[in-house]
């Protein structure tokens, strides 16, 4: 018997027949993207295809078979939207399967009804004779929820109902909310914090004892804890099923392995193909002091580093403060000129109104070896001692990927003959990044990079821009003026203003168009020199490690363009 039916089933697949081709057709199509794209109803019926960036999946084929799950998948999908008169007709001709789609009219929402708290009838995303949807109906159940959540009521009852009519064709929406008693945070106990002091865990804590109950200061709370980098296991559980006004919560860590050996490789238009190896200890001796030794190489050269940091020193007066050693030998080729430099960095911190504030000491010996006619003069040994400042405001939403927010960096150098500097020189750079998006798919950005040093200083000291975060119209630092072999003189004085607009096609996947616009002078002080603009677009794709970039530009002021591949956005 279980031959025959062995037999049976591979005559049927023998007679089952493959389609190359689907198409979706009728009113109830959308152009490109949408929730009724093409794209989207293959996602829909099981057979997505590849994107573009993957030209070694295959297509997917379409079995007459499965016409019938298409045709279940596509209604279940349409009355989740409220379609549920969409006429959804499959149709198998000679080489193709065709999908044709009405979608009628969407049933609507004809009352809704909340009880007892009216308050929170602002948080519910229907308005009577609005469209309804199961995931807008799920969004505003959890949006209700977490309204609760977050205004003192973690002991809430809720109950949501869709009551829905096929026959008149309406919806009726009742939500039911009890609230029980407000409750406040109360003690915190930390328990497995290992080599790190109760005061700094302590520091991460969002919430104050006997404030308002809030599910956000609890959630912030794990992140700080998180963005120490040295607990694998975090819990911020608040003990609810006591019958206190105040609930106390526990905090639960566990240390993980802090000390790794990390390597990378990798490319971009800068600094062409990249590699690093280093050695980092996240924990040194305790209380997050970090330890990092390493070498990078790229096709431009090489640097050699270590990094100390301690994140808390107590000094009387003043405070917390932060504290870090960075000392590296680099040497690099660029078009302009060769360098090797031994530099030593020292920098204290401080988070002072608001505002993060860093100041030190910056000691430079550089061997230069100037490629520019007019700068031989500039090769030989240098040593330098600098004082810097610099001021930090970031309000983005995200540092590899913001939508919406803002960014302030001012930094200040000075270097003195007093300090022995064989320079004497002031440097001053201020970068102002702004970005902002409007409704779920557009994001524009404007990025702003002001810079002037108040003496003709040597080449290697010199402003430089074009490339993937500057101008993207030009070469990596081959923007400005050039001596006859056509190599960058760079500048004293400095502005870049780079304009972008991104469009997001799908969840991973944007559109860009960009407008960047630059001016160098090698006169200190002067801002209105010859400004060069370029346009152009490109793709940003969402990778683990940050939006792939990639962007081609075109210059206003010759033929041409530049492209551009690199890690994270502009902005």
């Amino acid at each position: 018997m279980k031959y025959l039916v062995a037999f049976c089933f591979f005559i049927v697949m023998l007679e089952a027949k493959n389609y190359e081709k689907l198409t979706f057709s009728g009113e109830g199509i959308d152009f490109l993207v949408g929730d009724f794209s093409s794209s989207t109803l293959y996602k829909v019926i099981g057979k997505p295809y590849p994107p573009f960036y993957t030209p070694w999946r295959d297509d997917p084929t379409f079995e007459e078979s499965e016409i019938k799950e298409y045709h279940t998948k596509l209604t279940e999908y349409f009355q989740s939207l409220g379609y549920y008169k969409a006429d959804i007709n499959i149709t198998a001709k000679e080489d193709s399967i065709d999908v044709h789609i009405k979608k009628n009219a969407p049933i609507k929402v004809t009352s809704i009804m909340i009880a007892p708290s009216k308050e929170l009838r602002k948080g519910i995303l229907f308005k009577v004779g609005d469209a309804f949807n199961t995931a807008t109906f799920t969004t505003t159940k959890k949006g209700l929820e977490r309204y609760l959540l977050e205004e003192g009521y973690p002991r809430y009852a809720f109950d949501a109902k869709a009551y829905v009519d096929l026959d008149a064709y309406e919806v009726k929406l009742d939500f039911h909310v009890d609230k029980n008693a407000s409750v406040k945070l109360g003690k915190t106990t930390i328990a497995g914090k290992g080599d790190v002091d109760d005061v700094i865990i302590r520091e991460q804590i969002a919430y104050k004892e006997g404030e308002k109950y809030n599910i956000k200061k609890l959630e912030e709370t794990y992140d700080n804890l998180y963005e120490l980098g040295v607990y694998d296991y975090i819990l911020v559980e608040p003990k609810l099923d006591s019958n206190e006004s105040e609930v106390p919560i526990d905090i639960t860590l566990k240390t993980g392995d802090t000390k790794f050996l990390k390597g990378s490789i990798g490319y971009n238009s800068n600094e062409g193909a990249r590699g690093s190896l280093s050695w980092i200890d996240k924990n040194f001796y305790g209380n997050l002091k970090v330890f990092d030794i390493g070498i990078k190489m790229t096709q431009i050269g090489y640097e050699a580093y270590n990094i100390f940091y301690n994140p808390r020193i107590m000094l009387p007066y003043v405070g917390k403060i932060t504290f870090e050693n960075n000392i590296n030998y680099h040497k690099y080729r660029y078009d302009t000129f060769d360098e090797s430099a031994l530099v030593n960095r020292l920098t204290f911190g401080k988070r002072l109104l608001g505002l993060e504030h860093y100041f030190g000491l910056l000691t430079e010996y550089s061997k230069i070896n100037a490629k520019v006619a007019s700068a031989q003069n500039d090769d030989g040994n240098y040593f330098i001692n600098s004082l810097f400042y610099r001021l930090l405001v970031d309000k983005r939403d995200s540092m590899t990927n913001a939508t919406k927010g803002y960014y302030v960096a001012l930094y200040l150098e000075k270097s003195m003959k007093t300090l022995r500097s064989d320079l004497e020189y002031f440097k001053a750079q201020l970068e102002l990044r702004y970005i902002k998006s409007f409704g779920s798919r557009w994001t524009v950005g404007v990025k702003t990079r002001i810079g002037s040093i108040n003496e003709s200083v040597p080449i290697f000291k010199r402003f430089f821009t074009g490339g993937s975060f500057t101008n993207r119209g030009y070469e990596y630092r081959d923007l400005g003026p050039k001596d006859s072999a056509g190599i960058p003189f760079g500048g004293v004085s400095l502005v870049d203003v780079l304009t972008e607009a991104r469009y997001r096609l799908w969840q991973k996947l944007s559109l860009v168009a960009f407008y960047d616009t630059s001016m160098l002078s090698l006169e200190p002080h002067k801002f209105d020199d010859t400004f060069y603009g370029s346009y152009g677009a490109g793709i940003r794709y969402i990778t683990p490690i940050g939006p792939l970039r990639l962007d081609f530009g075109f210059p206003q002021d010759k033929d041409g363009f530049a492209f551009h591949i690199s890690i994270g956005q502009l902005f």
